[in-house]
């Protein structure tokens, strides 16, 4: 028989990937309602899907604030990017300043005459109609030739905020989680220091993509493109979403996606005891990783699962033990998950108190750090899992930074400290 530790695995013949689900105590107390938490670590395989076809659509800001270097980097980058793609990837080119200037429609890249110049042609002047903008790409990735397995993104690069047009946050979240039910991923990029992070990182977020954080005077926006195309040649699984099913009278008390992006989670909407994560896309081996803490109704005596986790083919089913046996009962069974919950925490607290200098908001991510010092079972924990490891050491780089600078840092290292906070387990630019 199997150990109550373990969870039950039904994968699909030659799965893209791989899902471990560890639950921190497998035996507890019958009759005695508790918490318990749950890690679920996703490692796709390593080989990308051959001939993968890719559809990229550029946003790309061109109002007067762009000039200079900045709007050069941007040309650069989209001229590099045309090396990375095959002639059958296709292409679009916006640009956004006071109006929408669609440079060039969607095309096959095999002309790259065409783009090249398209790309030269971008002049900068004006505000900034970012909705617009967006708005306009969407429109053009729609008119992707449809073909089976082909990835669509678009790559939104502005330096400013959105300043004619729709401006509200709320909407540019409508339209970002509109653009995901296409099947489209948003990728934001903010150039610079006077951008709105927290509007890109939203963007992002509702479009299943990742927030970039770009210094002006590095010039490490090529490298990003070029990392975009490579992420989307590897992708197995595109807008993947996890179904939970939960055990009746359970709760769901807490959720953290952790890698590739570190995020509280919104409480879930349950229908019928069960509610769905979006994911971002699966890419040819980029770990993704969550974490719950889930609060368990009492129950009588025996073997009962807590939860069920499925993702395409892929089922997994926590199974807990309830036992009267204080030697298993008063024992947990795995401090992975509970640390790395109480990780993330801390770390979202962090964040939280350098963009808004919050103070109580540090001294709460200060307790549970102190906390986990102190844990020989964290310890143990972080020793044996690179993951965790991964995220704790950027709780206490971020700790570090915060105890050199208080929470009066410039908006430079504001968003250098949010960007090496929110994204783990990525590789960052070359410095």
């Amino acid at each position: 028989m199997k150990q109550a530790l373990e969870t039950q695995n039904r994968p699909a013949k030659r799965s893209p990937f791989a899902m471990q689900c560890t639950v921190n105590r497998a035996h507890l107390k019958p009759n005695s309602g508790t918490s318990v938490y749950v890690a679920v670590d996703l490692t796709p395989s390593a080989a990308a899907i051959a001939g993968r076809n890719r559809s990229i659509s550029l946003a790309i800001d061109s109002s007067g604030s762009m000039d200079g270097e900045k709007i050069d980097q941007a040309k650069a980058a989209a001229l590099g990017l045309l090396k990375q793609l095959r002639p059958t990837d296709q292409i679009s080119i916006v640009s956004f300043s006071d109006t929408v200037t669609v440079q060039l429609p969607m095309s096959r890249v095999g002309n790259s005459r065409e783009i090249a110049a398209a790309v030269k042609a971008i002049s900068v002047n004006g505000l900034t109609s970012m909705y617009s903008g967006l708005e306009a790409a969407f429109e053009q990735a729609r008119h992707t030739t449809p073909e089976p397995g082909t990835v669509n993104r678009v790559l939104l690069l502005t330096d400013g905020n959105p300043t004619v047009g729709k401006t509200d946050g709320r909407e540019f979240v409508t339209l970002a989680q509109n653009m995901r039910e296409a099947g489209i991923t948003v990728t934001a990029i903010g150039i610079g220091t006077d951008y709105n992070e927290s509007l890109l990182q939203k963007i992002a977020e509702s479009a299943g993509g990742l927030w970039h954080h770009i210094d002006a005077a590095k010039g490490d926006l090529p490298q990003i493109f070029q990392e975009q195309a490579a992420q989307m040649a590897g992708t197995l699984v595109a807008n993947p979403e996890l179904k939970v099913s939960i055990m009746p009278g359970s709760e769901l008390a807490d959720a953290y996606t952790v890698r590739p992006v570190l995020n509280r989670l919104p409480r879930p909407r349950l229908e019928g005891g069960s509610f769905t994560v979006p994911l971002r896309d699966l890419i040819a081996g980029e770990q993704q990783t969550l974490v719950f803490r889930m609060g368990v109704p009492a129950r009588p005596a025996g073997r009962a699962n807590l939860v069920r986790f499925s993702l395409v083919e892929v089922v997994q089913d926590v199974e807990l033990n309830f036992t009267d046996d204080p030697r298993l009962s008063g024992v947990e069974t795995n401090p992975y998950p509970r640390t790395l919950l109480s990780s993330a925490e801390a770390t979202v607290l962090m964040q939280r108190a350098v963009q808004t200098r919050e103070a109580t908001a540090m001294q709460r991510a200060e307790t549970i750090m102190k906390t986990l010092a102190s844990d020989a079972g964290a310890a143990a924990a972080v020793r044996a899992n690179p993951a965790l490891n991964e995220v704790m050491t950027t709780m206490r780089d971020a700790q570090a930074t915060v105890a050199r600078s208080g929470l009066q840092l410039s908006e430079s290292a504001k968003k250098d400290f949010l960007q090496a906070t929110t994204i783990i387990g990525k590789k960052k630019p070359r410095k």
